[in-house]
């Protein structure tokens, strides 16, 4: 399949790419070892009871815990948002560079002379994006895992490691990545500079933001009915954008327009 040649294509540019390596590897071990450190540093610290008395409305799962445990799994679900920042920043930072190099070096054009179609080139693109970014996430949940069991309490480990937790890594991790690519590929078709279109693109991680500063205020707690709710929404937004990105993307707008 001529998308797969694209995406080794693709892979080996990324791997080439020192600059682009050293801006997305970072950022997913910033968001694993911020919790195990939280954990860590709060096993034994004293807690708030004001605070804590603030999250146990939030589920009648923390009536009778220790107060430690309930901050600490309300804080661990705020940070499984900073975990789900790598498939949504990387795959951004991925096909802005991709995309908008392939602009600013005119070497699109050539692939366009050849026999690959334009939704062979788009998938290829795609994948090699959203792939990294969701296996940096996968590999990231699992040095989690590894991390809290040796350090959390029980409590705090189990609702890492079951519930919503595994199911949203696996299912909506993989929904913003494509999500991601869509938007950084829709936006890379209109600017010719790579700082504009991740400074764009980065706006998808605002709702992210939102979510993990309304529950650490006591908003709300993320459970399996907002899982369902998040993998509805963000798939249709997922299929909305691809559509648009398709015909933003159409062989002669791709000629006529990329300046």
């Amino acid at each position: 399949m001529r998308a797969l040649a694209v995406f080794e294509k693709e892979i080996l540019e990324i791997l080439k790419n020192r600059l682009l390596l050293f801006t997305t590897i970072p950022l997913p071990l910033i968001f694993v070892i911020i919790p195990l450190a939280f954990v860590y540093f709060t096993g034994n610290a004293p807690v708030d009871q004001k605070e804590v008395d603030l999250y146990l409305g939030l589920s009648p799962a923390f009536a009778g815990m220790d107060p430690r445990d309930v901050l600490q799994v309300v804080m661990a679900g705020q940070f499984m948002f900073l975990l789900l920042m790598t498939p949504s920043i990387v795959p951004m930072t991925i096909a802005t560079f991709s995309i908008v190099g392939e602009k600013q070096a005119r070497s699109l054009e050539p692939l366009l002379a050849t026999p690959l179609r334009t939704w062979e080139l788009l998938l290829g693109k795609a994948l090699a994006a959203v792939v990294p970014a969701v296996a940096a996430t996968w590999i990231c949940y699992g040095i989690l895992l590894a991390g809290m069991a040796v350090i959390a309490r029980p409590l705090v480990f189990a609702s890492v490691a079951s519930g919503v937790w595994p199911l949203t890594i696996l299912v909506l991790s993989p929904l913003l990545a494509i999500l991601s690519v869509n938007m950084g590929m829709a936006i890379s078709s209109r600017v010719s500079d790579t700082r504009v279109a991740q400074q764009l693109g980065s706006l998808i991680v605002l709702p992210l933001v939102g979510l993990g500063i309304a529950q650490t205020a006591g908003r709300m707690l993320y459970d399996m009915s907002m899982f369902f709710v998040g993998v509805t929404v963000i798939g249709l937004l997922a299929a909305g954008v691809l559509v648009m990105t398709t015909k933003l993307f159409q062989r002669e707008t791709i000629l006529t327009r990329w300046k």
